[in-house]
């Protein structure tokens, strides 16, 4: 018994020892709120709801009276790769970004993360409580909170299956405080066709779009003129009707939107935006992005 009860004290301290080190490697948030200039990681966890790892950088001067830029990683998952594209974007901005990072092992999938997780894997509605996109305003609030961002509403930025997320975002959380977002690259989209079946379209869609609300939203569809390229496009019917390209799909959800928005004789703040010689690069994109967002 006491060779066991004399190595209990090294075995407490190995064990407190590994705990504080993976504590660190997660960058948990702390009581210490973010300065200026600062980067690193945190585990969210949400109550109820699966963690993710959230990767933030923070810009200089007065962040308090700045506000707080969401930005969605693509298909890769790689949001510390976003994150780390965003550290010279606000080096001299009073910002503070997150980049929510939503792995394959918990988000597994179209319908988990482009799609919100709106739906399961077999197209059945999933509650609103339980959707990827209910993560956004409870993590704004954290990143509020350790930032000292006093302003309530974020701007939003994604790109390629980022991108998917923001606009179905806006359509789908219409109540969410999203004062600009900037959807670049998506493969694909639900277009505001209330004659076309989700997720092509609205119609028999998990919830009802207030089209009118959504065509009042301050979206940027932010488009590289050299993505023209096949790989990892969405090549099923429905994606297909869309156009060849990811481009051709860009413009076509801006049109589709603005001639429905005719229709309804209702105001279209969306705007189109094509920068020039860019391919599928989210960095060039987010760093377009960054001077929309900051108009």
């Amino acid at each position: 018994m006491r060779p066991s009860l004399m190595r209990r004290p090294r075995l407490t301290w190995m064990v407190l020892l590994v705990t504080f080190a993976v504590s660190a490697a997660c960058g948990h948030p702390t009581d210490d709120p973010w300065e200026p200039g600062d980067t690193g990681s945190f585990v969210f966890a949400p109550p109820g709801r699966t963690p993710i790892k959230v990767w933030y950088a923070v810009g200089s001067g007065d962040v308090a009276s700045g506000r707080v830029v969401v930005v969605m990683h693509g298909t890769n998952r790689n949001a510390a790769d976003y994150r780390d594209s965003w550290v010279p974007l606000v080096r001299h901005r009073p910002w503070a970004v997150v980049a929510p990072e939503f792995d394959r092992d918990d988000f597994p999938g179209v319908a988990a993360y482009n799609l919100g997780g709106m739906v399961d894997d077999s197209g059945e509605p999933v509650p609103q409580s339980a959707w990827t996109f209910s993560y956004l305003e409870p993590l704004v609030e954290q990143a509020r909170a350790m930032s000292g961002v006093r302003e309530r509403s974020f701007d939003l930025f994604g790109h390629s299956a980022g991108a998917q997320f923001v606009h179905r975002y806006l359509e789908f959380v219409p109540t969410a405080p999203v004062r600009r977002a900037v959807a670049a690259n998506a493969g694909w989209y639900t277009e505001p066709d209330p004659g076309v079946d989700f997720p092509y379209g609205v119609r028999d869609a998990p919830r009802p779009v207030d089209l009118p609300a959504l065509f009042a939203r301050d979206l940027t569809v932010l488009l590289g003129s050299d993505d023209v390229e096949e790989e990892n496009l969405r090549q099923d019917a429905g994606a297909s009707r869309q156009g060849p390209t990811r481009i051709d799909r860009g413009e076509r959800f801006h049109q589709v939107a603005r001639d429905e928005a005719r229709d309804l004789d209702t105001p279209f703040r969306w705007t189109l935006q094509v920068v020039p010689g860019v391919a599928h690069d989210h960095s060039p994109m987010s760093a377009a992005a960054a001077e929309i967002l900051a108009r």
